[in-house]
């Protein structure tokens, strides 16, 4: 017999994701599939197919979102460059081996290579 479940809602892969009732630990998330290699799985899924929501796909980014999720992944960008090809050359230009306008041109092309969004 399969266990005491709740909050059954279809997923994007079309199994069923709830919670059970385990003896010893509470309600517990659980996934349960028609093709889950152990029984209680597809008994489970068999139980709740009737009964579970809906999958809800969530609403598209929003422009600000999807702003800031650039604005991040060029910040990611400049970081690992400047760690890899700006500091470097700060490091010799501080010991007088280029001049410091070697860095700063290294910085301006980095930053160039990776802009921010608008």
């Amino acid at each position: 017999m399969p266990p005491e479940t709740r909050n059954p809602q279809y997923t994007a892969h079309g199994s069923i994701d709830c919670e059970i009732r385990h003896p010893t630990l509470g309600w517990i998330p659980f996934t349960a599939s028609p093709d889950d290699p152990e029984e209680l799985g597809r008994q489970i899924f068999a139980a709740l197919k009737d009964q579970a929501t809906p999958l809800v796909p969530p609403p598209p980014p929003t422009a600000a979102e999807i702003a800031a999720a650039q604005r991040a992944a060029a910040e990611a960008a400049r970081a690992q460059a400047y760690a890899a090809e700006a500091d470097p050359l700060f490091f010799k230009a501080q010991r007088g081996e280029v001049p410091l306008q070697d860095w700063t041109d290294k910085v301006a092309e980095i930053r160039a290579r990776y802009p921010y969004p608008e």
